[in-house]
């Protein structure tokens, strides 16, 4: 099981490798409240055609943005993780799989916060239309650690409903390390 503390209200994972990819809901996730709009768990198809994937990228559920009216344009969106406590990771790394398949498409941030979600700063971002396919990134933290974290996913919706973004597949661990997250394995 993980090891959770409490940190200024939210949980904080302390074990690793961490992963989560939705299938039982929202983990530890959290929506929030400072935002235009909400993340969607979603199984199968997005609500609209040309934007948004077809399925999961691992196992059946991931989140989205849904940018049908009204939900565009430059409305945001954020994903709040739990606190991370990085103290056992000598270079800790962030993966996660996205899609960002529409005409439209707006952009996707993954930010950091080492205050609780005070303050944040980027560490990752991409704009524009990426084709109909999941992509897989990684995203060093070492700069964090030995710190405690909060990280959050920024969506903001394109010009038009053809801007769906999705996030699947979250796990953070230490560089080179391999995390298993389709089972059975």
């Amino acid at each position: 099981d993980n090891i959770s503390i409490q940190n200024q209200g939210a949980t904080c994972v302390a074990q690793f490798p961490y992963s989560e990819g939705f299938e039982s809901g929202l983990g530890l996730w959290s929506q929030d409240a400072l935002d235009d709009i909400d993340w969607t768990r979603q199984t199968g198809n997005t609500s609209s055609a040309n934007t948004g994937p077809g399925a999961a990228y691992e196992g059946r559920y991931y989140m989205y943005i849904e940018a049908s009216s009204p939900n565009y344009p430059n409305k945001t969106a954020y994903l709040l993780s739990p606190c991370f406590n990085l103290a056992s990771l000598s270079t800790p790394e962030l993966t996660f799989s996205y899609h960002m398949y529409g005409a439209a498409m707006g952009t996707l941030n993954v930010q950091v916060s080492l205050n609780a979600g005070q303050s944040w700063t980027t560490l990752w971002s991409l704009a524009g239309d990426q084709g109909d396919s999941w992509m897989q990134e990684t995203v060093s933290l070492s700069t964090y650690s030995g710190q405690t974290i909060r990280l959050r996913y920024y969506g903001i919706t394109g010009s038009d409903f053809t801007s769906d973004i999705a996030v699947d597949n979250i796990s953070i661990q230490n560089q080179g390390a391999t995390c298993v997250a389709q089972f059975p394995y």
